[in-house]
């Protein structure tokens, strides 16, 4: 039976108490930030399109609305600033799973020389901008539409005041015409609706009918019975779904509160990935610094490797997630 005792060298791969913490850190921040990213996406499609058909539907707007095409711009915006994310995404977890398991392993490799690591740490670090500025652009432009979707309401609330308050007498005259004409069609419209709405209500209520004829002389008489299941008025029905400017005003708000806030959720996903970018670049700039001297340290050098790449890997399932739709799925 063998008693070995581990040296150095067989302690060397292993990581220190401080890295493990760390790592523990980055996984419960990564989880933080990016669980729920999933779930907001779809949040966030869902209430464009509540946004959408609120604008659509508001007799003072319409589909034709400046508006509508303002909003309609923002969300092909979103559609293409989260694709675009995605991308980034795959692209820096390719990256980073290709530091931990190429680089570090390569690094504490006997077979490569000190001229060789130091080449190859610096190749990952010339690399590592164009991840930063990725995710960096990444969350600039989940920031800036945030604001624009934030200051929407006030747009729409504009809009409608406007309608209600025109501006000089000639103005307020033709409106007035514009407006009676519209109040007459409104009106006819809707008892048009009525009437179709309570022939349907009708049809749909009918339980029985019973004809009977009498043929007995002298009398002869035909009689009709139809019996219809308890009415219930339908004007609470037909005016559900129409809303006071204000009432539109409110919905559109809560809407591109909720939107605003989701989005602030990828930015701050996004500046964590800045930030681990940002790290890395400073660990692999220490790294290189210790074998860049006069007495190479390659212990030094390879432990700062493994920390960053013991951080540095639960980014790696993050973003892959990310870049397929799908959550990160943590032990």
């Amino acid at each position: 039976m063998s008693n070995h005792v581990p040296n150095d060298t067989d302690l060397a791969g292993l990581p220190s108490y401080s890295d493990v913490q760390a790592a523990y850190r980055a996984r419960s921040e990564l989880r933080q930030n990016f669980m729920t990213l999933t779930n907001d996406q779809l949040d966030i499609q869902e209430l464009f399109r509540s946004v959408a058909a609120q604008l659509e539907s508001t007799p003072e707007i319409g589909e034709e609305h400046p508006l509508c095409a303002e909003w309609n711009d923002l969300r092909q915006r979103h559609r293409k600033v989260y694709r675009d994310s995605q991308q980034n995404a795959g692209m820096c977890a390719h990256f980073l799973k290709n530091f931990a398991e190429i680089l570090v392993p390569l690094s504490q490799s006997p077979d490569i020389s000190v001229a060789q690591k130091k080449q190859m740490i610096g190749k990952f670090l010339e690399a590592i901008p164009v991840h930063l500025n990725a995710a960096r652009t990444n969350a600039d432009k989940f920031s800036e539409l945030a604001k624009e979707v934030e200051v929407f309401p006030r747009k729409v609330a504009s809009a409608l005041r406007l309608k209600a308050e025109p501006q000089g007498f000639f103005e307020s005259v033709w409106t007035g015409l514009e407006e009676l004409c519209m109040s007459i069609w409104n009106t006819l419209n809707r008892l048009l609706i009525k009437i179709v709405n309570m022939f349907k209500l009708m049809l749909s209520r009918l339980e029985k009918m019973r004809f009977s004829c009498c043929t007995f002389h002298p009398q002869f008489g035909i009689s009709l019975d139809i019996h219809f299941t308890r009415y219930h008025s339908l004007e609470a029905e037909l005016n559900s779904h129409e809303m006071s400017p204000r009432q539109v005003v409110g919905s559109v708000e809560e809407d591109a509160k909720a939107i605003a806030e989701k989005l602030t959720a990828f930015e701050s996903a996004w500046h964590v990935v800045g930030l681990a970018c940002t790290k890395l670049q400073a660990d692999l700039a220490l790294a290189r610094g210790f074998i860049s001297c006069d007495f190479p340290i390659l212990e030094a050098c390879d432990s700062n490797l493994r920390a960053a790449a013991l951080v540095h890997t639960p980014l790696v399932e993050c973003l892959n997630a990310y870049s397929v739709g799908k959550s990160p799925d943590f032990v």
